[in-house]
């Protein structure tokens, strides 16, 4: 453990070994390849569900500049994914962005990360099941279930899988990737049989809609969608949460998460561009409740609809699966380090019978529930992508760091050109933060203030265990 964190986590990082008294408790199969991890991760990312679903909450603030800030946070994407390369092939843990954020940064900065982190996997899943339920309605007009009712089954259902083995989740992902890919490839074509917005005009001088009317896109409102963005191309880090499971994690992870952080670029800003500019009346594809599926249908019919409609489905589905298996590793990681109560370590810090993380599972699925019947699906996706800004803001100063820290320490993974791949991170993500609607900003600070206090009470935990 990093001298950064401060002496309580030393601490209780001295007594993680006595957690649980059989050592297995915390050990993972290494059963995973580069392409067993880059097929889960990229069910997180779930290209047909961002594409689909996440950009309509950036669509909603910027209108056709989402396909510029697609296109940016492409750019700032692989600069992350090259720092996270690199610091996980420090420490490959199952922990993900938490876990590496800690190693490097002092305490209380690693709790606030470790807030943003653990709660988007709380409030992505829910984002993603009630997207279930909306799609599902456009499938259905007629449906006689409530949509919370069809996000409730849902999301439980995703639970389920993910107490199995990985191996399962991991096959289940992988079939609905395949789903995924052909329904882009719908989308795609339908952009190339019925280009009817000039690509360079919906790019470079983009509109949104205000009082139902067309009008240009301004710097203002440009920057205030960066952040809400970072949901759309995003998941791609869900790679760090398998490295323990992976044969030689140490020197296959930053391969691994560099490759799922390029295909979701391309296979999420194409398609979505292709979209645009398949749509025939520009101000209905803006005020449309699935853009997207709009364009579709204008282009190839209503049974070219409803296949894109049961694709999205499905890629939901999927990624809300995958995220909880994701973000259950990290909570689990949380009950290794000994953060909590020693009861609530004991929970979390342990795997079930198929060597997954049980009560991690547990710990996200059961806060999302009550979060499908009291939020609205495009507050949820604009905030989730705060937290994810805020987190890659520290993961630049992490990168920043780790080498002045220790510049002759083994790096199995090294980025090009450093420092200018961390500093770009860190200064783009702190400018999309500080460029946020003032909502979403308070609720930052907020995880802010409640993470130097769990830090505080750490102290109190660390010794009431010794």
């Amino acid at each position: 453990m990093s001298t950064g964190m401060g002496a309580p986590l030393e601490e209780v990082a001295q007594a993680s070994a006595a957690l649980i008294d059989d050592p297995k408790t915390h050990e993972f199969r290494k059963s995973l390849g580069v392409w067993h991890v880059v097929g889960l991760a990229m069910a997180d990312v779930s290209p047909t569900m961002a594409v689909l679903l996440l950009t309509g909450g950036v669509v909603s603030i910027s209108g056709t500049f989402t396909i510029g800030a697609c296109l940016i946070l492409s750019a700032v994407v692989v600069l992350i994914a090259l720092c996270l390369g690199e610091l996980a092939a420090r420490n490959p843990s199952a922990g993900g962005m938490y876990s590496i954020v800690k190693d490097v940064l002092p305490a209380p900065i690693a709790w606030i990360t470790l807030l943003n982190y653990v709660l988007q996997g709380i409030f992505i899943p829910a984002a993603l099941v009630l997207g279930i339920a909306v799609f599902l309605r456009d499938l259905f007009p007629g449906l006689g279930v409530s949509n919370e009712l069809v996000a409730f089954v849902a999301l439980i259902a995703a639970g389920l899988i993910a107490l199995t083995r990985v191996e399962v989740g991991a096959w289940t992902t992988a079939v609905m990737v395949v789903v995924e890919v052909a329904v882009l490839g719908i989308i795609t074509v339908a952009a190339v049989l019925n280009w009817n917005q000039d690509l360079a005009a919906v790019t470079m001088a983009p509109v949104h809609v205000v009082d139902g009317n067309l009008v240009p896109v301004t710097f203002a409102i440009a920057i205030t969608a960066l952040a809400p963005a970072f949901n759309i191309i995003n998941g791609y880090d869900a790679t760090l949460g398998f490295a323990e499971e992976m044969h030689d994690g140490r020197h296959h992870i930053g391969k691994a998460v560099v490759i799922t952080a390029l295909l979701a670029s391309v296979l999420i800003t194409v398609p979505f561009t292709a979209a645009v500019v398949a749509a025939p009346d520009l101000l209905a594809f803006l005020t449309s409740p699935t853009p997207v599926v709009y364009s579709v249908e204008q282009a190839l019919g209503s049974s070219a609809k409803a296949v894109v409609d049961i694709g999205v489905i499905i890629a939901l589905f999927n990624g809300a699966l995958s995220l909880i298996m994701y973000f259950a590793r990290g909570v689990f990681a949380t009950g290794r380090d000994r953060l909590w109560p020693a009861g609530v370590n004991e929970r979390l810090g342990s795997l079930n019978k198929h060597g997954v993380p049980g009560w991690g599972v547990v710990a996200l699925v059961v806060p999302a529930i009550p979060l499908l019947f009291v939020s609205q699906l495009d507050w949820l996706i604009i905030f989730a992508g705060t937290m994810i800004a805020a987190v890659y803001f520290c993961i630049g100063l992490a990168a920043l760091w780790s080498r002045i820290k220790d510049r002759n320490g083994e790096r199995p993974f090294r980025m090009p050109l450093w420092p200018l791949p961390a500093l770009a991170v860190t200064l783009f993500t702190g400018f999309a933060l500080a460029q946020q609607e003032g909502q979403f900003l308070v609720g930052e600070l907020v995880l802010a203030v409640a993470g130097v206090a769990l830090f505080a009470l750490l102290r109190t935990w660390s010794r009431t265990a010794a």
